[in-house]
C-alpha cells in the first residue's frame, strides 16, 4: 500500500491531503474478481477517491466495495477424491483447497502437508497424470474428447485425471463413485475397438504400443515397438539380466516376441502404490541431479547410487525424475526397483556410433540430470566414504555378459557394442 498525495480546490483554496492508496489489481486480488472488473467502476466514478495512473488506477484503502463485486470464494467446480473419499476441492479457478491435505502417505506426498495448491500447481499435479501429448493416436483421444488441441486441464476434466498408480481421481459432484466415473471415461476415451479375429487393438504411445496384461502369472505392461531399426524390446530384457548379475534391484523384463517385451510391476495394486521422484521436490532443483535424490531421500542413497552405476554400464539414455519411483506400503516407504529401462545399451544408435562410443566410454557416457555424465557421478560416489564397497557385483566375465546379450535378442553390431561396452565400463568402475 502506497501514501500518495493528492492536490484538490476547495472553496478557491488549494488542499494537499494524503492518502493510503492501492493498485486496482491489489483491489481485485482482495475482492476475488479480475483487475479488469475493479478498474471499470474506477473509470465510471462509482469508487469515491479512485486516481487515475496512467493505464491504471490507485484506489482509496478505505473505499467501499465497488458496486456489483463478488466477496465470497469461488464456488466449488469439482472435488479432488481418494477412491470414495473427498480429500480436496477444487474450485472454478482450478485452485485447490485440502480438506484433508495428510489422508494417507501418498497424499502426503504430493501435498507436503500444503492446504491449498495454486492452479499452476494443480496444473503440473495434472500433466503427470493426462495421457501424454506424444502418444501416436493423440489426435483420435482429442476427438473422442471433442477437444482439437492438446489441453491438460480439459483432457483431466474429462478423464477425471485417473492413474493406475493410486486411486486420486476428480469427481463432478461429491456423492459420485469411482467405479462409475472410470466406467464413463473408458467407455467413452478408451475403449479399445475389436477386430474381426476377436483381438483387441492396442494403443500406440511414445516409440511403442503399450497395453496392460498378465506373464507368468505377474501382472505388468506389454511394449511392442513400432521402429524396426530400435532395439529397446532386447535392450530392457537384457537391462533386467544384467541387473540381477551386479545385484541391483530391477522389474522383471521378458522378451514374449519378436518386437515386444514385458515388464512386470512388483507392487500390489489393492494396498500399495507408486509415487514418482518428481513428485518429492519443492522448487527448482541443482545441478547435480545425485545430489538432488540423495538430499530429498537420504535414505536411498545406496538405491541411487546402485541406479547410477548401472545406468552408466547399460548406457541408459531415458532416466528421468518420472523414471524413479518409492514405493507407499501403509505406513512404510521404500525404494522402487528400477524399470523402463529399454532405452540404452545402442538402443537406436548406428554402427558408426557405437564403434566410437566403445572406443570412448569416458567421452560417450550418457548424461543424467541438468548436467554431469553417469561417469562423471560414478566417480563422485566413489569418492564419499566406503566408496563402490558393496554396491554392485562386478565380478562378472565377459562370457557372462555375451550369454545375457544373446539371451536378449542383441546380434550384430549392437551385440558386440553392447559386449564391448559394459565390459569395459565395468573395468572402469573397478579401477576406481
Amino acid at each position: 500500500m502506497a501514501q500518495v498525495s493528492v492536490l484538490r480546490r476547495r472553496k478557491g483554496a488549494k488542499q494537499v491531503i494524503s492518502m493510503e492508496y492501492i493498485s486496482a489489481r491489489q483491489a481485485a486480488k482482495q475482492r476475488v474478481i479480475s483487475g479488469r472488473r475493479a478498474r471499470i467502476p474506477c473509470g465510471d466514478g462509482s469508487i469515491p477517491g479512485a486516481v487515475n495512473d496512467g493505464k491504471s488506477y490507485k484506489i482509496p484503502g478505505a473505499a467501499v466495495k465497488p458496486p456489483g463485486g463478488r466477496e465470497k470464494k469461488a464456488p466449488s467446480a469439482a472435488w479432488l477424491k481418494w477412491d470414495g473419499d473427498v480429500v480436496g476441492t477444487i474450485d472454478s479457478a482450478n485452485a485447490v483447497t485440502f480438506t484433508r491435505p495428510e489422508y494417507n502417505n501418498v497424499v502426503s506426498l504430493y501435498t507436503k502437508g500444503a492446504k491449498r495448491w495454486t492452479p499452476e500447481q494443480f496444473a503440473e499435479f495434472l500433466s503427470e497424470r493426462a495421457v501424454s501429448r506424444s502418444r501416436r493416436d493423440i489426435e483420435r483421444i482429442l476427438f473422442r474428447c471433442g477437444l482439437s488441441q492438446y489441453d491438460v486441464l480439459r483432457i483431466s476434466e474429462i478423464t477425471r485425471g485417473i492413474h493406475p498408480k493410486d486411486l486420486l481421481w476428480i469427481a463432478h459432484s461429491k456423492n459420485e463413485k469411482l467405479e462409475s466415473a472410470m466406467t464413463g471415461v473408458f467407455q467413452s476415451v478408451f475403449l479399445q475397438k475389436t477386430d474381426q479375429a476377436g483381438d483387441s487393438i492396442d494403443t500406440p504411445e511414445g516409440y511403442n504400443i503399450k497395453r496392460y496384461g498378465v506373464y507368468n502369472g505377474q501382472y505388468g505392461i506389454f511394449k511392442q515397438r513400432i521402429s524396426p531399426l530400435a532395439t529397446d524390446a532386447e535392450s530392457e530384457a537384457a537391462v533386467y539380466l544384467l541387473a540381477r548379475k551386479f545385484g541391483v534391484p530391477c522389474c522383471p523384463a521378458y522378451k514374449t516376441g519378436k518386437d515386444t517385451v514385458f515388464s512386470a510391476f512388483l507392487y500390489d495394486f489393492s494396498k500399495e502404490y507408486i509415487v514418482h521422484f518428481r513428485r518429492l521436490f519443492e522448487g527448482a532443483r541443482g545441478d547435480n541431479e545425485y545430489r538432488n535424490l540423495i538430499t530429498a531421500r537420504p535414505q536411498y542413497r545406496d538405491g541411487v547410487a546402485r541406479m547410477i552405476l548401472l545406468d552408466f554400464i547399460t548406457r541408459q539414455d531415458d532416466r528421468h525424475l518420472s523414471n524413479i519411483a518409492v514405493k507407499i506400503s501403509g505406513r512404510e516407504e521404500s525404494f522402487y526397483p528400477l524399470y523402463d529401462n529399454g532405452r540404452s545399451l545402442f538402443y537406436e544408435d548406428t554402427e558408426e556410433m557405437a564403434r566410437e562410443a566403445v572406443a570412448d566410454p569416458a567421452l560417450y557416457a550418457t548424461g543424467f540430470g541438468f548436467s554431469g555424465t553417469y561417469w562423471d557421478y560414478a566417480q563422485e560416489i566413489a569418492k564419499e566414504p566406503g566408496g563402490l564397497r558393496g554396491l554392485l557385483n562386478l565380478e562378472v566375465s565377459r562370457d557372462d555378459i555375451a550369454g545375457i546379450l544373446r539371451q536378449a535378442g542383441f546380434v550384430g553390431y549392437r551385440f558386440y557394442g553392447a559386449l564391448e561396452w559394459i565390459e569395459k565400463t565395468v573395468g572402469m568402475l573397478l579401477s576406481l
